[in-house]
């Protein structure tokens, strides 16, 4: 399976994955952010607060961290939740932002009565609305764990990166091409969010800074592929590469005190496929 195939399970996918064991949370809900409402759920004690934010497409009610939430609940008052459109959530005015996104997260952990600080910690995508997060709400957010996150730019990328006109007579190539300029338009049927890519790239410009927060960064194992299939032209594939091999460089300059760690599963989602590298890799935010 290649990287390319990884990433976009995640990113275009909103299935869940199967039902874990049950805990009882102590607080959970609608909670109105302004003319719609989200669903939260937390398992609170008098720890410290971390907020469990989501992959594109996917929603904190569909259970998968549940097992890494009973062993989290011995450090930290955990709570997650389900963006507009997603899982138990209503659907919100569309299309929107990575800001707007924060907002509302702000919005409803405000309605929650969960108050601040929070340390955060997200698979995927959610490392680009826990960046606009810290970049708003800065003084709220204590640090927080990036797992398996795409680099900044990674939208940009794949909707700028072909000539102006593109056109080939390879039918897998026209469409390849067609699916990454689909990433322009935030309406698009398919992405289970309708969110604005490139207005959220120009909003994340200028937030990738946690200042001395402790940033922890859990890769996945590489796969020593490229990223794109075979018939991209290598021309093309190379920016993509490019911004790949430079992510480690730039999750390390996010903070002053940025650990990267390597799981050995090769997997996106590593929140399932390494819980126990996942829930240490957050405790140790508390070191």
């Amino acid at each position: 399976m290649t990287l390319r195939t990884l990433v976009l399970l995640s990113l275009f996918s909103s299935s869940a994955f199967a039902n874990e064991p049950k805990l009882t949370p102590t607080k959970s809900g609608m909670f109105d952010v302004g003319g719609f409402s989200l669903y939260l759920e937390c398992y609170e004690n008098d720890k410290p607060k971390l907020i469990l934010e989501q992959g594109f497409g996917r929603f904190g009610s569909d259970g998968v961290w549940l097992p890494s939430i009973e062993r989290l609940t011995n450090d930290f008052s955990v709570c997650l939740y389900d963006r507009s459109g997603l899982g138990k959530s209503e659907t919100g005015p569309v299309p929107f932002t990575v800001n707007d996104t924060a907002d509302r997260l702000h919005a409803l952990l405000q309605a929650a009565g969960v108050s601040p600080p929070y340390y955060f910690a997200g698979g995927s995508y959610a490392s680009y609305i826990i960046t606009a997060f810290n970049h708003k709400y800065d003084q709220e957010v204590l640090g927080a764990v990036f797992i398996a996150p795409p680099p900044f730019g990674y939208f940009y990328t794949m909707a700028n990166r072909w000539p102006e006109g593109f056109t080939s007579e390879d039918e897998a190539l026209n469409g390849y091409y067609q699916f990454e300029q689909s990433v322009k338009n935030p309406m698009f049927k398919r992405a289970p969010e309708k969110l604005d890519h490139m207005q959220s790239y120009e909003q994340l410009k200028d937030a990738q800074d946690f200042g001395n927060k402790p940033l922890i960064v859990v890769f996945s194992k590489s796969t020593g592929e490229r990223y794109d299939p075979p018939f991209v032209p290598d021309a093309i594939a190379k920016t993509m590469d490019t911004l790949f091999e430079q992510a480690e460089a730039k999750f390390k300059a996010l903070s002053e005190n940025t650990v990267v760690v390597y799981s050995e599963s090769e997997k996106h989602h590593l929140h399932i496929a390494d819980r126990d590298l996942v829930v240490k890799s957050i405790q140790s935010l508390l070191d």
